[in-house]
């Protein structure tokens, strides 16, 4: 399994060294609406090829995107794996893409445990009977953590269905939280620091991220496309001809929707949640045990390596009693 594991990120890295994102087939690709908790959410699948007749049944891939993204964001990495054997499906978080984004009035309150708990029951009702790899980008990263682990489950009796089917985990640029408030919960500040962070952060919410009225302007009036294309270009540092027109749109479209100003809110001002030291501490039992494969850009201005997440998993990798790799590759955030 852990072959498959590396293959899959060899798959991934490729599309992304080459700058494929505008050049391959999605003839095979499956748009549908999957309902959840009365939401409906968008979701993309790519059947697996049959597989040789002496060829070992390969895992179905979930994709799980970061902020602000959709499964737009995954089509070269999706299409190359499918070509590959692979069954690959991915799908839009509740409250990004063009999945609904209901509000807070709603009950929703977004969260990394809320999209865990989304990502475990799309693989329960649309990947039975398969083993399943998750892989991750940012935020994305996270979500693949707690979904494995089960750390959206309310009580600690059950186990989630990923819990049992998950066999590897691939993580791209792993984020600390659920939003940059993340960063106070890493271990390499003081008390005082902290304290100082954490304020910081109460501030910019009352003035900007928590004022709903500013935060609908700039989504209606300042972001335009071409402040996007040039954004995205900056994601996309060593290969920016793969921000093309699609691309663009699969962010631009989303933020004129209904709902999109008081996700982006509760994105920046709810609680982080976990941070992946975090998860890994508290459910060592299970993460031990499943093969997880890194890859990160040496220029990330977002999540640099050389963080807390980031220098976490260069230790963890250097411990050949633990099952982690990490891969450092000449990227930015998004690889």
């Amino acid at each position: 399994m852990k072959t498959c594991i590396n293959r899959i990120v060899q798959l991934a890295l490729l599309v992304s060294m080459i700058g494929a994102a505008t050049s391959f087939s999605m003839s095979t690709r499956s748009s549908k609406r999957w309902t959840w908790k009365g939401h409906e959410i968008s979701t993309q699948f790519l059947p697996q090829t049959s597989p040789g007749f002496f060829e070992k049944a390969k895992p179905a891939v979930l994709l799980i995107h970061g902020f602000g993204c959709s499964t737009t964001y995954w089509r070269a990495t999706a299409s190359a794996l499918s070509e590959k054997g692979y069954e690959v499906h991915a799908l839009d978080l509740l409250g990004q893409g063009l999945s609904a984004k209901p509000e807070r009035k709603d009950g929703v309150e977004y969260s990394i445990n809320l999209w865990a708990e989304m990502v475990d029951d799309y693989a329960k009702e649309n990947m039975v009977g398969k083993d399943v790899v998750l892989v991750g980008n940012s935020i994305g990263s996270l979500i693949a953590l707690s979904a494995t682990s089960g750390d959206f489950l309310s009580d600690n009796k059950s186990s989630g269905f990923l819990t049992e089917k998950t066999k590897g985990i691939c993580m791209f640029n792993c984020g600390v939280g659920l939003n940059a408030r993340g960063i106070a919960n890493e271990s390499q500040w003081s008390p005082t620091q902290r304290f100082l962070i954490n304020k910081l952060f109460d501030v910019l919410d009352t003035l900007i991220f928590n004022n709903q009225a500013l935060l609908g302007y700039v989504l209606e009036e300042v972001v335009t496309e071409e402040l996007l294309r040039e954004t995205l270009q900056g994601l996309y540092k060593y290969s920016p001809e793969r921000v093309d027109d699609e691309l663009v749109e699969s962010f631009f479209a989303p933020a004129k929707t209904k709902g999109a100003v008081d996700a982006l809110s509760q994105i920046y001002t709810n609680n982080p949640g976990k941070t992946p030291m975090d998860l890994h501490n508290e459910y060592d039992n299970i993460l031990s045990k499943i093969p997880i494969k890194l890859v990160w850009g040496d220029d990330d201005a977002i999540a640099s390596v050389k963080g807390g997440v980031g220098q976490f998993y260069t230790k963890l990798s250097e411990n050949e009693d633990v099952n982690v790799s990490l891969d450092i590759i000449s990227a930015g955030h998004v690889p």
